[in-house]
């Protein structure tokens, strides 16, 4: 009689909404947060991935622009502090996620409400890399703020314009 074989266990495919909260949790713990904002965060994550598997792009920056902070109404270590700025396009919806030492900040718009992208190269100071902003003007009072510091960071953040500007039609 043949010997029977374990069965093999079913592999989950990895899904690109997946991988981008995986990577998004993975740098929320160079923040520090309280665990119970940690564990909230993360739940959220996973109920995203499981949501939005198919990401059309997504970006990671531990860059986020300080006036994002500059009203106060995330509180004064908000600016200071380490923080994390993503943004993933599934579909016709753009997701943006602000995580700071105390909190994490989720919004969603349409797509189609991003009426202008404009990106900005600045040389800080002589001798100074430089660094990569762009505004995501969009068809409502509001604009979505990217900057990139560095070069792989600048990189990425330029690929995810490109991605955005096709899925746009610009």
């Amino acid at each position: 009689m043949a010997a029977e074989q374990a069965p093999v266990p079913e592999r989950r495919s990895i899904s690109a909404g997946r991988e981008f909260a995986r990577r998004f949790a993975n740098l929320l713990h160079e923040l520090r947060l309280q665990p119970g904002i940690q564990r909230k965060a993360e739940v959220l994550l996973d109920e995203f991935a499981d949501a939005h598997p198919n990401l059309r792009a997504s970006y990671l920056s531990r860059d986020v622009d300080e006036s994002y902070f500059s009203d106060g109404a995330c509180g004064w270590e908000a600016g200071a502090r380490p923080k994390l700025q993503a943004m993933a396009i599934e579909g016709e919806t753009l997701f943006e996620f602000l995580a700071f030492s105390q909190g994490l900040r989720m919004h969603a718009t349409p797509l189609q409400t991003v009426m202008h992208v404009e990106e900005l190269w600045l040389e800080p100071a002589p001798q100074q890399p430089f660094v990569l902003r762009c505004c995501l003007y969009h068809s409502f009072p509001a604009t979505t703020l990217l900057c990139a510091s560095t070069g792989e960071s600048q990189e990425a953040l330029h690929n995810f314009l490109v991605r955005l500007k096709y899925l746009r039609g610009f």
